[in-house]
C-alpha cells in the first residue's frame, strides 16, 4: 500500500472508532454525542475533498501553496479541541492531527506552533467537557503537557531524519552526474591518449619508411640511362603513390597531433598554421580579430576542426593559399572559416564523406555545433564551424 492509502485507512479508521466510541456513551449526553459527531463529520468531509492533498507537501514538495496547506490541519486542530469539549473521548483525534501537523507544515517553527496551539486546545476542550476543578485542570494539563512532548520529540526527529535523507538523495545525484562526467571525461582522454599515441607510432614508422622509399626512387630514376623509359616510367609511378602516401600519412599525423591550449586557442592556432606552411609551403591568412575567448572544451574543438580542416587542404585540395578566419559573433556563435584556393569538391563526392569530416561533425555535435562545407569565394572548399558562444550563455562551465 502506497503512503497515501495508509493515510486514507488512517483517517477513516480512527474516525468511525471514535463514532462508534461517542455512540456508546450518547445516552448518556445526547448533545455532546450530537456536537463530535458534527467534528468528525466536517473532519471527514475536509480531508476527502483536500486535506489529503497536504500531505504531500512536506515529503514531495507537491505544488500546493502553504496557504492552501495549513487550512486542513487548522480544521483538524479545531475538530479535535471542539469535539473534545463535547466529548472527551474526541482527544483520541490527536493521534491523527499531530501526524497531520508534522506531515503538512513547513518550516519546522510554524509545526512546533501549531503543535502547541493542538495541546492548549484540547486542555480547554478538556476542562470544558470535565470542568474546572483542580483534579481535572491538573489530569488536562499532565495528559496534554504528556503529548506535546512526544509528538514534538517524534516530530523533530523526524523532520530531521527527512532533511537528511533529502540532502543524501541530493548528494546522491550529484555523485552520480560527477561520475558520468568523469566517465566521460576518462572516455575522451583515453581517445585522445591513444590518438597522440598512434600518430606518434606513424610518424616515426610509417612516414619515416615512405619518405625513404621516395627517395630511393627518385635517387633511382635519376641514375638511370635515358633508353631505359619504361622502367623510369615506373620508378616515377612508384615515387608518386608513395610521395601521396606520404602526404595522406603527414596530415593524419598533423590532424591527430597533441596541441597544448591552455596558453589559448590563438598561441595554439599559430603554432599550426606554422607547422602547417612549413611543412606545405602553402601561405595562410588568419584572421581572429573578431574573436573573444572561449572555455577550454570549446577552444579545444575549434583548433581540432582546424587541424582537420587543413590535413584535408593538403590531402585533396591542391591549393596555395588558405584563409583562416575565427570570431564571435553578434548571434551568440563563435564561427571558424577555412577556405581555400584548391580544387574544390569533385562532383561524384559528397562533403561529408571521410573519417575527419564526420569525426568532426560527432564533436561538434556534443557542444551544439554545426559543421557546413561549401565552395569558397576563391573556388576552393570553404569549411565553416560555429558553436554556441559562453558570451550569450554568460556562464558556461
Amino acid at each position: 500500500m502506497t503512503r497515501f492509502s495508509w493515510w486514507h485507512l488512517a483517517v477513516g479508521v480512527t474516525v468511525l472508532m471514535l463514532a462508534l466510541i461517542v455512540l456508546a456513551g450518547a445516552a448518556e449526553s445526547p448533545g455532546g454525542a450530537v456536537g463530535a459527531w458534527s467534528c468528525l463529520a466536517v473532519l471527514a468531509i475536509g480531508y476527502a475533498a483536500f486535506g489529503w492533498r497536504s500531505l504531500d507537501v512536506r515529503t514531495d514538495r507537491a505544488s500546493s501553496t502553504s496557504r492552501a496547506a495549513l487550512v486542513f490541519p487548522l480544521l483538524a486542530i479545531a475538530c479535535t479541541a471542539v469535539g473534545t469539549a463535547f466529548d472527551p473521548s474526541m482527544a483520541t483525534l490527536q493521534a491523527i492531527t499531530f501526524p497531520v501537523i508534522w506531515f503538512s507544515i513547513d518550516p519546522t517553527r510554524r509545526a512546533i506552533l501549531l503543535n502547541i496551539v493542538l495541546a492548549v486546545g484540547v486542555t480547554l476542550g478538556f476542562l470544558v467537557s470535565t470542568g474546572t476543578s483542580a483534579a481535572a485542570v491538573g489530569q488536562a494539563v499532565a495528559v496534554e503537557a504528556i503529548s506535546l512532548v512526544f509528538s514534538l520529540a517524534l516530530g523533530i526527529w523526524f523532520t530531521f531524519a527527512l532533511h537528511q535523507g533529502q540532502e543524501n538523495t541530493r548528494l546522491l545525484d550529484e555523485l552520480r552526474a560527477t561520475q558520468a562526467e568523469l566517465a566521460i571525461l576518462n572516455r575522451d582522454s583515453g581517445i585522445v591518449s591513444e590518438r597522440e599515441r598512434l600518430a606518434g607510432e606513424i610518424h616515426d614508422t610509417i612516414a619515416q619508411s615512405l619518405t625513404g622509399l621516395v627517395m630511393v626512387a627518385e635517387r633511382t630514376r635519376l641514375s638511370l640511362p635515358d633508353d631505359l623509359p619504361v622502367i623510369s616510367d615506373d620508378l616515377q609511378l612508384i615515387e608518386d603513390i608513395a610521395r601521396e602516401a606520404l602526404v595522406e600519412t603527414r596530415a593524419l599525423v598533423a590532424a591527430s597531433a597533441p596541441v597544448d591550449v591552455n596558453g589559448g586557442l590563438l598561441p595554439a592556432l599559430d603554432r599550426v598554421i606554422a607547422r602547417f606552411s612549413r611543412e606545405t609551403g602553402v601561405s595562410i591568412m588568419l584572421d581572429t580579430s573578431g574573436y573573444l575567448p572561449e572555455p577550454n572544451e570549446v577552444e579545444v574543438v575549434l583548433l581540432r576542426s582546424a587541424q582537420e580542416a587543413l590535413a584535408n587542404v593538403r590531402k585533396h585540395s591542391g591549393a596555395t593559399e588558405v584563409t583562416v578566419r575565427l570570431a564571435s559573433g553578434t548571434t551568440g556563435v563563435v564561427c571558424l572559416r577555412i577556405g581555400d584556393n584548391g580544387t574544390g569538391i569533385a562532383p561524384d563526392r559528397s562533403p561529408g564523406e571521410g573519417f575527419g569530416l564526420a569525426g568532426m561533425q560527432q564533436r561538434l555535435s556534443l557542444l551544439g555545433g554545426t559543421l557546413a562545407v561549401g565552395t569558397a569565394p576563391s573556388g576552393g572548399v570553404q569549411l565553416q564551424v560555429t558553436l554556441p558562444s559562453s558570451l550569450s550563455a554568460q556562464v558556461r562551465r
